[in-house]
């Protein structure tokens, strides 16, 4: 007897967490988050994820995670976050190496895995871990940009933007939380 091997995830499951992902890859593709944050005179590379990485990445992670209320369902977005970004260019416009859009699957994994680990715990390690998350991916983005191009962050902006990215990741969190609410009722 052949026993049929079931999904993890249900196919309504699999839709939602695609078009979380789709949705934050839309956002973080035509948002002039560039724009927005040269228009305020704040410096980058990546002072738009900095800022608004919570709405742009956390908040669809952590929906995914609340609405299917199952496990790697916010590492998984993460990845196709990462993937269909990946499929409308390369990460932050840099081609060589050809290889460097590896480090927004690697920045938007660590994101997806402490939003993970983070989000189905208490209420207040969800909220810091979001901030965490876009802290993280915020990171690895300097890293990899300053390394491979040589354009680093300024000093003197570090902590304004660190301070935002944990700001900006906890909002994430808080409105999936909200936005969660509305689908109980």
């Amino acid at each position: 007897m052949v026993m049929k091997r079931r999904s993890y995830f249900s196919l309504p499951e699999w839709a939602i967490i695609i078009l979380l992902a789709l949705a934050s890859a839309l956002l973080n593709t035509y948002l002039p988050v560039k724009s927005i944050t040269e228009y305020f005179g704040i410096p980058g590379p990546a002072a738009g994820m900095a800022l608004l990485g919570g709405v742009i990445f956390v908040l669809w992670i952590s929906l995914a995670c609340r609405i299917t209320k199952k496990k790697f369902s916010g590492i998984i977005t993460s990845v196709f976050i990462a993937s269909i970004c990946l499929l409308m260019g390369p990460w932050y416009g840099v081609v060589i190496p050809a290889w460097f859009s590896i480090y927004s699957i690697i920045g938007l994994l660590c994101m997806g895995v402490i939003i993970e680990l983070t989000g189905y715990r208490s209420s207040w390690l969800a909220v810091v871990g979001g901030g965490l998350g876009n802290l993280a991916c915020l990171g690895i983005t300097w890293l990899a940009i300053g390394f491979h191009t040589s354009m680093w962050i300024r000093a003197e902006v570090v902590p304004f933007l660190v301070l935002g990215a944990v700001i900006s990741g906890s909002v994430g969190v808080l409105l999936a939380r909200g936005i969660s609410q509305l689908f109980k009722k």
